[in-house]
Order: structure tokens, then C-alpha cells, then sequence
């Protein structure tokens, strides 16, 4: 854990809660933060690239 990458790193502000919800989720699947959001990044890009972008359509994770 913690290793050498070669993925590009962002940083984003969110409410407390959601961090908290964020890591309950993550440890109930015995993984990390970081590897939760990127999974939900690649969710919605795969959304947004069949023309249904989530920001629009209100979808909720």
C-alpha cells in the first residue's frame, strides 16, 4: 500500500460527511478511499461516454 504509481493525482474538497460515508464504504469492502472515488470516477466517465452524463441526469451513487 502506499506504493510507486504511475496515475496522475486529484484533489477535490468535499462535506465531512461524505469522507466519512467515503471510508465506512471503503472498509466494509476492505479497500481504500482512494481506490473507491477512482472506481466511482471511471463509473461516471463510462456514463458520460454513452451520453449519459450523471451531473445531468441527477444520478445519485
Amino acid at each position: 500500500m502506499g506504493g510507486k504509481t504511475d496515475l496522475d493525482r486529484v484533489v477535490a474538497y468535499i462535506p465531512p460527511e461524505w469522507k466519512k460515508e467515503l471510508e465506512g464504504w471503503a472498509k466494509e469492502n476492505e479497500r481504500s478511499v482512494s481506490w473507491l472515488v477512482g472506481k466511482l470516477i471511471e463509473r461516471g466517465l463510462q456514463e458520460h461516454r454513452n451520453h449519459q452524463d450523471p451531473v445531468k441526469e441527477g444520478v445519485r451513487y
